[in-house]
């Protein structure tokens, strides 16, 4: 019985192929961003969960604020004497390591190996327990000795083949900043989902600060093991209690020191500095995945019921020579299964065969290993289960209880409810579909915004070059060669980049009303710095090469030149003109404020402009920028500086990329959510398109005698497209009227998470029904005119 069921099941998908291709690609679609979603949401909750020690490891920020400064400055680095003093005191804490980060993805550090250099980011240094902490895989060498020696690294498995091949990378030695380091030991390459991230690690022994911990410095990433996981609130207790004896003397003058512990696993969604998505952002994916799949199972299922006018006289003869209402049901739940395990397979493969592009489109770094154990097999069990035998079982169990004389005679009756149960399903769908293409239109437009605001800084045709090796008189050298360049306007140099300022300061000043002390971020400069990027003046002078003098001055004491912004203009309380010549000290910079700039943005437009202080000091400047006149001539530009870089860096291999960048790159968790919303909002449109094609055609199938006798009485075929359209656009206007208020009202809150955001406008919604209408209008109107198309002798042969 079971071959015949197959057999039958197959002729049937053969016979109507427009049907099972629809019920199919429905069903692979909706499997296959499910997928793609889940492997997404579950590589985020699961973030840093594959260290077996994750539940007693702790991560700890830092916090700071000054008297006359209402807000904490948050801060991922900390004092480098934190860990150590810490471990001494508390014994509930069993370990801690910091973590230095050498180089990033703009900084790098060259590393030469046999005459071949390559400039190297992702270079850390850390405590040698580092391996007891965290379960890093080690596939060479010894994890307990790897950072025993000041002068051995541990690196990557990727990091080893690039510089050895297949050759074997234990004791050989890479040279960096003139060192040789030998490799100790190779570990497998870190999973994306590990906040701790690394190409070569070396011991944090062997750098100078190990030996000068200080608490006036944050630099460092710190984590503690603790003996016990129900230990964190204690332990935070006993840490501000130690605070308020190691700064005494701070808090008494009014200044508030804090030091947040976090749990590792939940350091991802909870800690903002970390880059992590906010958990609503999950919840909403989530939301996604399963609508998609639930639209799928239903336009499956209303397929089958599609067929059930034209299955009608086969279900009555079978059940006239005797087939059972359990055979029958056996048969329809045969061909659901049959159809189900092809959307399974095929959907599957799918979300397999698309996650390296998926990737790529969206610099997610997604995993299939995130589904350890039996996770996928189990889920694709469930929705195997789901599909066939809700999505599939109940048509078919109301298919098989149809009464032989009714089938027989093409009566199937149809209550209210079941009618009412339709329509609910088309609002549904075209509510999701509205919904996300509403949210994906004004996050394009908050983007938009983002890239074309101008935030008094000029950002376009400026190259930046990471200047982290060159010691300033080289550096000097090389900005006047590279001025001299014809197609080159301004040439300058800085601690940070002018558009992620990283530094906290305290600026303490004299004022009409006593001392005040503000937190402020501030940026060493070079000279030329405020005319490279055109930060405009509002009082006062920019700085000149006097300056410069005296800030580095060995005669006399040093006496620094300060621009401040409006905004600590503000906080200060003077006027602007009262503000220059003014005596400040920046953390024991004493000097004088030279000028007053109009306010800019230095960081993400997540935050509103706040204090900042540009000052000179040439102790040491991570980036050197190039402002280009034509980028017509960028290639030969390049070109030039790249052949004098040689001349004063000799070590470390040229590259370049534009501020442009650096300033999208503050947006990438905004533009992956764009490019997430745009991919499923189209997928949830394709799928809905799928799910109104399946209930289109059921409806014109109950009217097909309606419209064959108004064909006979004349009615046109575009008032007959009008006919069967006019009702599901009514649903569209339904879902439109539903979903208007929750989009604004979501995209509201999203929108809140900006200082500087578009305004929602009535164009959003109207773009979002029109695009509505015109899948609605498309795919109606095909089965309309097909229907239109038939002969209506045909249709009423029956009566």
């Amino acid at each position: 019985m079971f071959q015949t069921y197959i057999k039958i099941a197959w002729r049937y998908l053969i016979k109507n192929k427009t049907t099972s291709l629809v019920s199919v690609a429905s069903l692979a679609l909706g499997i296959c961003c499910f997928f793609l979603l889940g492997t997404y949401i579950i590589q985020e909750l699961r973030f840093d969960r594959f260290h077996s020690k994750a539940d007693r490891i702790v991560y700890m920020s830092f916090g700071y604020r000054a008297p006359s400064t209402p807000t904490f400055i948050e801060s991922a680095w900390t004092p480098n004497a934190a860990v150590p003093a810490f471990k001494e005191q508390f014994p509930e804490i069993e370990d801690g390591i910091r973590i230095y980060k050498l180089g990033d993805k703009d900084q790098t550090v060259p590393v030469t190996y046999k005459g071949h250099v390559l400039n190297e980011g992702g270079l850390c240094f850390a405590d040698e327990t580092i391996f007891d902490i965290f379960s890093f895989e080690f596939v060479k060498g010894d994890a307990t000795l790897a950072l025993k020696d000041p002068s051995s690294i541990v690196i990557t498995e990727s990091t080893a083949k690039r510089y050895f091949g297949d050759a074997e990378p234990l004791g050989e030695s890479l040279t960096m900043n003139d060192k040789p380091w030998k490799i100790a030991g190779v570990i497998r390459d870190i999973p994306s989902y590990s906040q701790i991230q690394f190409n070569i690690l070396g011991p944090y022994h062997a750098l100078s600060r190990f030996k000068e911990t200080s608490w006036g410095q944050a630099n460092d990433i710190s984590y503690f093991l603790l003996k016990s996981p129900d230990d964190i609130a204690l332990v935070q207790t006993k840490i501000d209690a130690y605070l308020k004896k190691q700064f005494a003397d701070e808090i008494a003058a009014g200044y508030e020191v804090k030091f947040p512990l976090e749990k590792l696993t939940d350091v991802r969604l909870h800690v903002a500095q970390m880059g992590g998505p906010k958990p609503v952002y999950l919840y909403i994916l989530s939301i996604l995945a399963c609508s998609i799949l639930l639209i799928a199972c239903i336009n499956f299922g209303n397929l089958v019921m599609t067929k059930s006018t034209e299955r009608a006289h086969e279900i009555g003869i079978r059940k006239v020579i005797g087939a059972s209402r359990h055979y029958i049901f056996g048969q329809f739940v045969i061909e659901s299964i049959f159809t189900s395990t092809l959307g399974l397979i095929i959907g599957t493969i799918g979300a397999v065969l698309l996650i390296p592009l998926f990737n790529s489109y969206t610099d997610i770094q997604l995993s299939l290993e995130i589904w350890k154990g039996g996770w996928f097999i189990a889920t694709l069990a469930i929705l195997f289960l789901i599909i066939s035998l809700i999505a599939g079982g109940a048509p078919a169990w109301a298919l098989s209880s149809i009464k032989p004389t009714d089938s027989l005679k093409g009566k199937i009756h149809r209550s209210s409810r079941g009618a009412l149960l339709s329509r609910g399903l088309v609002v549904f769908q075209f509510g999701l579909a509205l919904l996300f293409i509403i949210s994906t239109l004004i996050v394009d437009g908050q983007m938009r915004y983002l890239q074309s605001k101008d935030t008094g800084i000029a950002r376009s045709k400026i190259l930046v070059l990471d200047a982290s090796n060159l010691s300033i008189p080289n550096l000097l050298s090389l900005k006047n060669v590279v001025a001299n360049n014809d197609n080159v306007s301004g040439v300058t140099a800085s601690y940070d980049s002018p558009i992620k300022v990283m530094g906290g300061y305290t600026l303490d000043a004299e004022g009409t009303s006593g001392k005040r002390s503000v937190n402020v971020t501030g940026i060493p400069v070079e000279k030329d710095f405020l005319s490279v990027f055109d930060i405009k003046l509002a009082a006062g002078e920019g700085f000149t090469e006097g300056d410069a003098v005296r800030t580095h001055s060995t005669d006399i004491e040093p006496e620094y030149s300060f621009v401040i912004n409006e905004n600590t203009l503000q906080e200060l309380g003077w006027g602007a003109q009262e503000a220059i010549g003014k005596p400040v000290n920046l953390n024991g910079r004493k000097g004088k404020i030279k000028a007053i700039s109009k306010d800019f943005n230095f960081s993400s437009l997540h935050e509103k402009i706040s204090p900042i202080v540009i000052f000179l000091e040439y102790n040491w400047f991570g980036k050197l920028f190039v402002n280009v006149k034509d980028t017509k001539e960028l290639k030969n530009t390049v070109t030039q500086i790249e052949h004098e870089w040689k001349k004063f860096s000799k070590d470390k291999p040229f590259e370049y990329h534009f501020l442009d960048e650096e300033y999208n790159a503050l947006y990438k968790a905004e533009e992956r959510t764009l490019k997430i919303l745009t991919i499923f909002s189209i997928a949830t449109i394709l799928v809905s398109g799928l799910g109104l094609f399946a209930l289109s055609s059921l409806v014109i199938q109950r009217r097909v005698k309606e419209i064959g006798i108004r064909k006979i009485l004349g009615a046109s075929m575009l008032s007959i497209v009008k006919l069967v359209s006019i009702d599901f656009l009514k649903l569209l206007m339904v879902a439109l009227v539903i979903v208007t208020p929750l989009s604004w009202w979501v995209m509201q809150k999203w929108l809140q998470d900006f200082a500087y955001r578009i305004d929602i406008k009535w164009e959003f919604f109207a773009f979002a029904a029109l695009i509505g209408l015109f899948v609605t209008v498309l795919t109606v109107s095909f089965q309309a005119i097909k229907i239109a198309n038939t002969n209506p002798v045909a249709s009423l042969r029956n009566e």
